[in-house]
């Protein structure tokens, strides 16, 4: 827990440090500093042209579901890990978003890898320049929505290249019995409410807090409240499958096995 927490302030101070004398400045002399945390922050640059969110009102822009959710990265990128909801513009493309969503008072978000990206300016004022008048920025971008423990999503072409290029963990977060019966080469078994057994078993002792997690289930759901878990109490680089695994299986990205007999009490590798 201690390698996370200097982990995450290690990513947010740049933006700590463009937020905390902007609070301070617009604050009267005589009045007490504003107080706020890491997620009512924004970097509040001058002179933007399209406003930024928080990661709380992003979050509760994600719960209305009433809106719609950009992500300006590269569609490879996007595939492997998304804000979940979230729609790839370079899949979608410009024109078929207009045609989607005809009405230029559509609520939009856009976002992109970090603060440092210029990805999600220049979408929001392209957006802008088409007529829409309530496109916002999420300009933290998907690296601090995950430093600050929210689980990422993969698509089915995501979860095939990381399988491909073998730098993953996966879990499976199905049942036991599921799992035994037959699941993904080298997959943990972990689920709802046993992240923390699984830290002090091995199952997730990896140490490198950018350990690329991947998780898996029977739902959508199943595997997001276990990666989401897996985020917030141990690494943030973790992600989980938006299909089922009966999906994957049906793909076939892997051959389906029996766990070996050292995983049954451990870890796997």
């Amino acid at each position: 827990m201690r390698l996370r927490y200097f982990s995450c302030i290690e990513l947010l101070a740049p933006i700590l440090v463009i937020v905390v004398p902007l609070c301070e400045a617009a604050s009267p002399a005589a009045a007490p500093k504003t107080k706020f945390t890491v997620f009512e922050a924004t970097l509040g640059e001058p002179g933007q042209k399209t406003p930024e969110l928080s990661t709380d009102e992003f979050k509760a822009f994600l719960s209305r579901k009433n809106g719609v959710v950009l992500d300006a990265r590269p569609n490879r990128e996007f595939a492997i890990s998304h804000v979940p909801g979230s729609t790839s513009i370079e899949e979608t493309g410009l024109l078929r978003l207009v045609q989607t969503f005809p009405d230029r008072s559509t609520e939009i978000v856009v976002y992109a890898s970090g603060p440092s990206s210029d990805q999600a300016r220049h979408r929001a004022e392209e957006l802008m320049d088409l007529g829409y008048s309530k496109v916002s920025r999420y300009q933290l971008g998907l690296a601090i929505w995950r430093a600050l423990g929210n689980a990422a999503e993969t698509t089915a072409q995501g979860f095939r290249r990381v399988l491909a290029e073998s730098n993953a963990v996966i879990i499976d977060a199905r049942s036991r019995a599921d799992y035994l019966a037959g699941t993904i080469p080298a997959a943990e078994n972990i689920q709802a409410g046993e992240v923390g057994k699984a830290l002090q078993d091995r199952r997730l002792r990896y140490y490198d807090y950018n350990t690329r997690i991947i998780v898996f289930g029977d739902s959508a759901s199943q595997a997001r409240a276990v990666a989401e878990e897996i985020a917030v109490n141990a690494y943030p680089n973790c992600s989980f499958f938006g299909g089922t695994y009966q999906e994957l299986k049906r793909a076939k990205f892997f051959s389906e096995r029996k766990p070996s007999s050292s995983n049954l009490d451990g870890p796997t590798r």
